[in-house]
């Protein structure tokens, strides 16, 4: 019995360990906000080292990289904008499409120093790396492009128009009333 109780004890330790790091590493990510193009643009940012600007999805934030943020950290800094007019980030009056979006990211980018970085796009965030790797070459060191297809790139209309991917021709009311007064959720 009593070695059972020892394993419990370790395990316990182990555990709460475990979770104390998880909840330093959470703290160590800074909320910021920056004024880009007379507009405010709300970042998640941690670590030291070269950078690495990560680009969320359709529908998500800065928020949706907090899990890989502190893994990132340890070895780069990380800038992680809620992209123009989504999240925390202001609505611009105009230029709101992915070249714009692009131009005021790299514009976020300098205000913090960053030179070159390792860009990181998931869904319509691949859209916005692309461009801004495709404006600011010299910009990017790497660039990582995931989860959508690039329009431009043969074969995207097909993907686009397919009914079978019900997401594509979500709009009208039904997406708005299915978020509302849950945004941060």
């Amino acid at each position: 019995m009593p070695c059972v109780c020892l394993a419990d004890c370790s395990c316990f330790a182990s555990l709460s360990f475990a979770v104390r790091t998880a909840f330093a590493a959470e703290e160590a990510i800074a909320s910021k906000s920056a004024e880009v193009d007379a507009q405010k643009l709300h970042y998640l940012t941690a670590g030291h080292g070269p950078a690495v600007i990560l680009l969320h999805g359709y529908t998500q934030t800065s928020r949706m990289w907090q899990p890989i943020i502190p893994l990132l950290a340890e070895k780069f800094t990380v800038v992680a904008p809620d992209l123009p007019g989504i999240g925390d980030s202001a609505i611009p009056k105009d230029g709101l499409d992915m070249k714009t979006s692009a131009i005021r990211v790299h514009a976020l980018a300098k205000s913090l120093g960053v030179e070159e970085a390792r860009v990181v796009g998931h869904d319509i965030g691949l859209m916005v790396a692309y461009a801004y790797a495709a404006q600011f070459p010299a910009a990017v060191e790497k660039l990582a492009l995931m989860d959508a297809f690039l329009p431009g790139v043969a074969g995207w209309e097909d993907v686009y128009n397919n009914p079978n991917i019900w997401h594509f021709r979500f709009k009208g009311p039904t997406p708005e009333a299915l978020v509302r007064g849950r945004e941060k959720i």
